[in-house]
């Protein structure tokens, strides 16, 4: 969930191109700021005059933290306006962090993505500190402590880790703020205005004179450190980059109950707060970051798909409890079982002592699904129910049969092994593929059809039709027998337009 604070004297700051971005941990929200539109709007007085007054707090409480005081007093002034935002006015809050600070907080509109990725206009509480170094640290406390689910979450920040105040600052890059620039926009000012030196951390390997040349544009238009102060100040400010256009999604809510695990190529792909493009909300994560590494199994609870895009992107989280964190991954990081499916007729009875449910699409396939109705509740109608399709879906626990029901106003998908009596002996559905005959066939039979009720008819060995092991043949239907749940695969032979069933073993 992230913020666009629209007030006071702040909401003047953000219409001459200040970002607002918004940070999601320990269940409190950070605004970070675009760097290079913050310090360029500040006059250089407005800045120092900042500096100056914070520089005892901002030291006291990087140093209690063990943290860089010149990325503190850089993240400080970018996210605060130099202390000109209505925030740091009304509250001491120089880091827009939402919640209460020993039952404190100051109310504030704002526009924020709610669970479905949806902007809706609202108010929210913001931490009210009794000063400014309280808000010092409160965010030296929450680097030091990470996120609820990570402690470590911003260890790349800390002294020890952290042999400069770049290392420091990158390693802020797509955890405190997702611009990519974050850190650098950081270097950046800590350079203009010389807060290694203030801070006494002139060891970092690049220092502000050593960057002049790299970032003599920058200094020159904002024209606000004490080295540069006899610089013009008619120099032209730089151009702020225009917001990316956001993706329109629409979502597709489920039950909450389809179980898939990850891909096997699931570390290639970013896990996201909100789907990828929809918000200026936008974090992404590595799955280590969140403590995953290996295939788990996920929960599915929502599908969303981007207009003008065919990948669904799905919001998962890692424990059955609906409540649980949630994030949004898209279709290649998941393994969905493979379903089969065809048409079908006949009729099928449920079981009444079935615990299962009918669903309005199969369990763990793409579309994820919600429960319909309880199977019990249309067993308990003693009669047989039309079927219109039948599907197979392969699954790590074998193959699963579903039908689906299109009688009356009872329609959905329902397992197989919640019917007591099938459409028929064996369960068709569609699928191409081109196998070989297996050194196995000769001691196996070929059957001409299957008739409307699945019965396989006439049968014929191998050397009758002048086939042997190797030769490749079309698959075009798979059958499933529903007596011994065996496999059988319909087939086209080269140079016949008869087509053949056959069973599993007869095929390589």
């Amino acid at each position: 969930m992230w913020l666009k604070r629209r007030c006071g004297s702040l909401n003047k700051i953000i219409k001459h191109g200040l970002t607002a971005l918004l940070v999601t941990g320990m269940g409190v929200l950070f605004t970070a700021f675009s760097a290079q539109s913050t310090y360029q709007q500040a006059h250089a007085s407005t800045a120092s005059s900042f500096i100056t007054k914070y520089k005892s707090d901002v030291s006291k409480a990087s140093t209690k933290y063990n943290l860089y005081g010149s990325v503190m007093m850089a993240q400080a002034g970018l996210e605060s306006g130099w202390g000109q935002s209505q925030l740091t006015i009304e509250a001491n809050n120089f880091f827009g962090i939402k919640g209460a600070y020993n039952g404190a907080s100051v109310s504030m509109p704002t526009t924020e993505y709610n669970s479905n990725g949806q902007m809706i206009n609202t108010t929210a509480n913001f931490k009210k500190y009794p000063s400014a170094y309280a808000s010092f640290a409160d965010n030296g406390s929450t680097l030091r402590n990470g996120t609820s689910w990570n402690s470590k979450y911003y260890s790349g920040s800390w002294k020890e880790n952290a042999a400069t105040y770049q290392d420091a600052a990158n390693a802020l890059t797509g955890k405190y703020a997702t611009a990519p620039n974050y850190g650098q926009s950081l270097i950046t000012v800590i350079q203009t205005y010389n807060l290694d030196q203030v801070f006494g951390e002139t060891g970092s390997s690049t220092t502000s004179s050593a960057s002049s040349s790299s970032s003599s544009a920058t200094q020159s238009s904002a024209a606000t450190s004490s080295s540069a102060s006899s610089a013009s100040s008619s120099s032209t400010v730089s151009a702020v980059p225009t917001a990316p256009k956001l993706a329109k999604v629409k979502y597709y809510k489920s039950g909450g109950k389809d179980l898939v695990p990850l891909s096997s190529k699931y570390k290639k792909y970013y896990v996201y707060n909100h789907v990828k493009g929809s918000t200026t909300a936008q974090k992404r994560y590595t799955w280590s970051q969140l403590g995953v590494n290996s295939r788990v199994q996920v929960y599915l609870d929502m599908r969303g798909v981007k207009d003008n895009s065919s990948t669904n992107w799905y919001r998962l989280r890692f424990y059955s409890n609906s409540k649980a964190k949630k994030f949004w991954v898209s279709a290649p990081a998941l393994q969905f079982a493979t379903t089969y499916s065809g048409t079908a007729s006949g009729a099928l009875t449920p079981s009444k002592s079935s615990s299962g449910y009918i669903y309005n699409h199969i369990v763990g396939s793409k579309l994820l699904s919600k429960p319909v109705k309880k199977v019990k509740t249309i067993a308990a109608a003693n009669k047989g129910f039309n079927v219109n399709k039948t599907a197979l879906q392969k699954t790590s626990k074998g193959i699963v049969l579903w039908y689906r029901i299109a009688d009356g106003k009872t329609k959905g998908w329902i397992k197989g092994s919640d019917v007591v009596s099938y459409p028929g002996s064996v369960a068709i559905v569609n699928h191409k593929e081109t196998k070989s005959i297996s050194k196995n066939a000769s001691s196996t039979y070929l059957y001409d059809h299957a008739n409307a009720t699945g019965n396989l008819q006439k049968h014929y060995k191998l050397n009758e039709l002048d086939l042997k092991a190797g030769t490749k043949v079309s698959v075009d239907k798979i059958g499933l027998k529903v007596n011994d749940r065996s496999l059988w695969y319909r087939i086209s032979i080269p140079n016949s337009s008869t087509k053949y069933w056959v069973s599993g073993s007869f095929l390589s």
